[in-house]
């Protein structure tokens, strides 16, 4: 289903009863908790249900959640900035080594076509040509997905994202401080073990950036990093189209898994 938030909340709880598996694309059924769903201000006809359907649902994350995909009636797709940004720091959350406590920023970018197709006046070519802005500072709908999936509080991230006046493609910048110092090679290492024999991710070696004319039109989330010479700050870049890996790509990935069909079937 690809239809709006609020669409989505009303035709997944008949489509579950009717036995119909579901791969949702909208951010009705990504959130858990509550005070992040508010954003989205979903009115259910039946609050009950839409509970359940709630606590049922599957991020449908693969690199993260592959083990609860297959069995799952209800798959949210997570949101393209959300992607690129949650692949960027599992792996370094996962190994501990990430200094939560003194923030995590990351400064994303995407594509027009990241607005959706309804056509408006901030996403005008007029509008969008030879420009380059910032918008819902502190305020952007991924947000939630972001510290729920990552386990992060609200205090310890800040997520900006940007307009840039391309077609399609997302670059999120992270820079986060590490509990110790270290070398290139261990956090190469953290990447490579992390997402060994992920298909759709591909690891770029040290200070070896990924860029978005790489991973657009693909399903792969293309990840690089440089570390500062105190082996302390680290900064990791995080490409893909927000078309394919960050919406319908990552929905056929999933529906990949669903049905156990290899996870690159149609995508290649």
């Amino acid at each position: 289903m690809a239809t709006p938030h609020a669409v989505s909340r009303e035709l997944v709880p008949e489509a579950i009863a009717r036995g119909l598996r579901i791969v949702d694309l909208s951010g009705a059924w990504r959130l858990k908790q509550e005070q992040n769903r508010a954003i989205y201000g979903f009115k259910d006809a039946n609050a009950q249900t839409a509970a359940e359907l709630t606590e049922r649902a599957v991020y449908g994350l693969p690199e993260l959640n592959a083990d609860q995909i297959p069995s799952a009636a209800l798959v949210a797709n997570p949101g393209c900035y959300a992607t690129s940004i949650i692949l960027a720091l599992a792996p370094l959350l996962s190994a501990r080594i990430v200094d939560c406590d003194r923030g995590i920023i990351s400064d994303s970018k995407s594509g027009v076509s990241g607005a959706g197709k309804e056509p408006t006046a901030r996403t005008h070519f007029v509008s969008v040509a030879d420009n380059f802005s910032a918008y819902s500072v502190f305020g952007h709908r991924h947000t939630g997905e972001i510290l729920e999936q990552l386990e992060l509080d609200s205090g310890q991230l800040i997520f900006t994202p940007h307009l840039l006046p391309i077609p399609r493609g997302i670059l999120s910048t992270i820079y986060v401080y590490l509990k110790r110092e270290m070398t290139e090679a261990e956090i190469q290492t953290c990447f490579q073990e992390f997402y060994e024999g992920e298909r759709w991710i591909r690891v770029f070696p040290a200070s070896s950036l990924p860029e978005i004319q790489f991973s657009a039109h693909t399903n792969y989330c293309d990840l690089g990093f440089c570390l500062a010479n105190d082996g302390r700050r680290l900064v990791v870049v995080s490409c893909l189209d927000n078309l394919l890996k960050g919406a319908a790509g990552q929905a056929v990935q999933n529906m990949n898994l669903m049905y156990g069909w290899d996870e690159a079937e149609g995508l290649q």
